[in-house]
């Protein structure tokens, strides 16, 4: 309006101006016409100031953000006239793109699985362990009684089993779906890293694969670290869909047979079910105390070598042994789902390799292959729906022990310098109740047996359980100086051989949902565990009490506080 205003005067000025021009005298003076003229200059420049006080308001932003534009008026109507395009950037400067790829629209993330952990355990015997794992059930991951540690208690709170989760997924089209998936914790430490049963190198990488599943031919493929196909599944056979021990304790249950390994898995289902599953996943030997090289004589001696020292310049932890595997381990499984439960059957080949060679022999070197196989099969039950679910696995075979929760030995050095693969048993029984809102209790049962496979050639004794080995070190405590702290050190004069014959353990804990709600989940939980270990039987001879049938256990409490943040 003000620009309406300004724009009148100045036209009703210029007419009164040209009307007093034209009616003035002739002999009008020229002071007059001076006047008139200054009178018209001023109201022009009263216009000319309007005007550009309406440009500038006009270039202000507007309420919600719109862009600044130009006003002029024009036969007594306002026209607003877009701002110019922006300068092009100098020569050189990088030129503004989309941030993200335009595929990006149809990728779904999560991170769902992530948790903030506060944990803690208590042991009756020192086990010098992380306060969210146990060792190893069987390697042996306890103190025998001839250790100061036997008779040490040990409380230890823990951080380092917090997780860190990434699903993304999507659709190439109705038919067809990827996905990719990695989780991570910090449980790893670099003076023990290896992946003969989980990647444990820091930071640790627990799953990293991706995943593609077409509905059309029923036909899924995955590559990638993730469960091994032995673990058994809830519902059919893909990767996430495991039925894991629900246990604080890392290093989960006796009898439970897993692994967490680089793999390419194939699985063809039947309408979801009937599955078939074909993995073939990396290899990794365990032998009793991972030796490098030995010497036996039967009768001339002879020198094998069955591991490698890793080294850290190839991202391996140079401070302990690589096996030397030829083949990759290969796993088949069938899984039924018929509407009530979940049923499986699997089959394992692994091949074992060493080289061997005759001292007397130069350059006699040769390669052994020894095969081992394992069979197994596993049931998932709701036996009362959503109330309790009662489940039990079983494997059975020779080389196995890798794939047990105890990490008991694959195989041994024969009297010919060959492996030889241990006959082993696995099991493990479980239930699972849900008695009320947000609650979860657990009870297993375990056990992870190796069968006795010695040898004697003249005086040499070799093999796994032989009787003739001396253990009557394993009992008496060594008082040494300096050997007070160490793990099972025995007697001077004495030796302790503690071949495993048997892990057991007895498990039952719960989990409680303490908060669900805008700003996540929070759950409480706590774990008693008793675990046994029983070792073959060995000869009266030397210093010490004899070990006829030793064997040690150890009562765990573990509690826990978890924060989910993202689901």
């Amino acid at each position: 309006m003000a620009l309406k205003r300004s724009f009148g005067v100045f036209l009703a000025g210029t007419a009164i101006g040209a009307f007093h021009l034209m009616v003035a005298p002739a002999h009008a003076d020229e002071e007059q016409l001076q006047r008139q003229i200054n009178a018209m200059k001023r109201q022009l420049d009263a216009m000319q100031q309007e005007l550009a006080h309406a440009k500038k308001q006009s270039a202000q932003p507007r309420a919600g953000g719109t862009p600044p534009q130009a006003v002029v008026a024009r036969n007594g109507n306002e026209i607003i006239i877009p701002p110019p395009p922006p300068p092009p950037p100098p020569a050189g400067a990088p030129m503004l793109t989309k941030v993200l790829p335009s595929w990006f629209d149809g990728i779904h993330v999560s991170m769902a699985g992530s948790f903030i952990a506060m944990e803690g355990a208590w042991r009756q015997h020192s086990e010098v362990s992380n306060g969210a794992s146990d060792p190893p059930f069987g390697s042996p991951g306890m103190p025998l009684q001839n250790s100061a540690l036997y008779n040490e208690r040990e409380f230890r709170a823990s951080a380092q089993q917090s997780r860190i989760a990434l699903k993304a997924w999507g659709d190439i089209d109705p038919n067809q779906h990827v996905k990719g998936y990695y989780e991570m914790d910090f449980l790893g430490a670099s003076t023990d890293a290896n992946n003969r049963e989980s990647n444990s190198f820091t930071p640790r990488i627990r799953q990293a694969f991706g995943e593609y599943d077409n509905d059309i031919y029923h036909f899924h493929v995955a590559a990638g670290q993730a469960w091994s196909l032995m673990t058994q599944n809830r519902v059919g056979m893909l990767p996430n869909s495991e039925n894991v021990p629900l246990t604080i304790d890392a290093q989960y249950v006796v009898g439970f047979d897993w692994l967490r390994n680089p793999q390419i898995r194939f699985v063809q289902d039947w309408n979801n079910v009937a599955s078939f599953g074909l993995s073939i996943e990396q290899p990794g030997a365990v032998f009793p105390g991972s030796p490098s090289a030995a010497t036996v004589s039967p009768p001339a001696p002879i020198v094998t070598s069955i591991n490698n020292n890793c080294t850290g310049a190839s991202h391996l932890n140079g401070t302990t042994t690589c096996s030397n595997d030829l083949t990759p381990d290969i796993i088949e499984k069938v899984a039924l789902d018929p509407g009530f439960g979940h049923y499986e059957l699997l089959g394992l080949q692994r091949w074992f390799t060493d080289q061997v060679a005759n001292t007397t022999v130069p350059n006699s070197w040769s390669q052994q292959v020894t095969f081992g196989w394992g069979v197994g099969g596993s049931v998932l039950l709701p036996a009362i729906p959503k109330l309790l679910d009662l489940q039990g696995s079983v494997l059975y075979g020779q080389g196995i022990g890798r794939y047990t929760s105890s990490q008991l030995p694959d195989a041994v050095i024969g009297p010919n310098g060959a492996l030889t693969p241990l006959t082993a048993l696995s099991f493990m029984v479980g239930a699972v109740a849900h008695p009320f809102d947000g609650n979860d209790t657990y009870m297993y049962y375990g056990q992870d047996q190796t069968y006795a496979n010695s040898w004697t050639v003249g005086a040499t004794q070799g093999g796994w359980g032989n009787p003739n080995f001396v253990n009557n070190g394993c009992v008496n405590q060594n008082l040494t100086g300096g050997t007070l702290g160490g793990f099972n050190t025995p007697l001077a004069g004495s030796a302790c051989t503690f071949d495993v014959q048997k892990a057991q353990e007895f498990t039952i804990g719960f989990w409680q949902e303490a908060y669900k709600g805008n700003l996540g989940r929070i759950r409480v939980g706590a774990q008693y565990e008793f675990v046994k270990l029983t070792a073959f039987q060995g000869v009266a001879t030397g210093t010490g009490t004899p070990n006829q049938g030793l064997s040690v256990n150890n009562n765990i409490v573990f509690f826990s506080l978890r924060y989910y943040p993202f689901n």
